[in-house]
């Protein structure tokens, strides 16, 4: 483990993206109809693969993606433990190869490999590397590939994931906010765990400048908004026990 440890078609399944600061690789986005996006990324030369936060109806079509391509799924990363829809991490590992890949605070039993902030994966010679991103989840990492950052519910475009659920905390998010994104390269491009715009990509440049919950006065203004204002601006989590339980084990 320590070793493992140290090395868009919106719709599901379009033609795979080239990109990526001296790296080309293969990257899909994929969603389901409440929002939630889900991820491929691969190293086409040595056929590696790695799906991030897949929802449990991506599983099928991105199985489908893999296998029509040819790739090998190494690695099934969950950003967090998700309470608004059930993970298709533990299916996609019944199905696959591929190991569950999680920060060292999930509490789920089905985690292969438990990750910190700086870890790094590898597909061939594709890195993958995690930051340590708590606030919505004390459980949450940012995974970041060449040029691209996949931000989960740490930041969405134009806002950032609710602190109010269990686990979640408004001052770290702010945190987050304010001193992990805002220290990283304004040309990354954002991509985040769930659509609620009709956005599904940014710029941490455009994020920086725009987005509300970026650009408070101070820490307690933005802590008094999560904790006070915002939980009643904010409709009910969708199956929130039946996913966190389900996430959990």
């Amino acid at each position: 483990m320590a070793e493992e440890r140290a090395r868009a078609k919106e719709e599901n399944g379009a033609a795979p993206i080239r990109a990526g600061a001296g790296y080309d690789y293969l990257f899909e986005q994929f969603r389901v109809p409440r929002g939630c996006l889900g991820y491929v990324v691969a190293d086409p030369a040595a056929r590696l693969a790695a799906v991030v936060d897949p929802e449990i109806e991506m599983v099928e079509p991105m199985l489908d993606f893999l296998f029509e391509r040819g790739l090998r799924l190494a690695y099934i990363i969950d950003t967090h433990t998700h309470a608004d829809h059930v993970s298709g991490a533990k299916e996609l590992k019944k199905k696959s190869v591929g190991k569950v890949v999680m920060h060292e605070k999930a509490p789920s039993q089905a985690v292969d490999i438990r990750v910190v902030d700086g870890d790094r994966l590898y597909l061939g010679e594709l890195p993958i590397k995690f930051l340590y991103t708590p606030g919505h989840a004390k459980d949450l990492v940012c995974v970041v590939l060449p040029g691209r950052i996949l931000t989960a519910d740490a930041l969405l475009i134009g806002s950032c994931g609710r602190t109010d659920l269990l686990n979640g905390n408004a001052t770290q998010q702010y945190h987050t906010l304010h001193y992990v994104f805002r220290s990283l390269p304004d040309e990354l491009l954002v991509y985040p765990g769930h659509d609620y715009r009709g956005r599904s990509c940014s710029t941490l440049g455009e994020e920086k400048k725009n987005n509300p919950k970026m650009n408070f006065g101070s820490e307690e203004e933005f802590v008094e908004y999560m904790d006070r204002v915002n939980p009643e601006k904010l409709e009910p989590v969708y199956q929130l026990a039946e996913s966190l339980k389900a996430n959990m084990q």
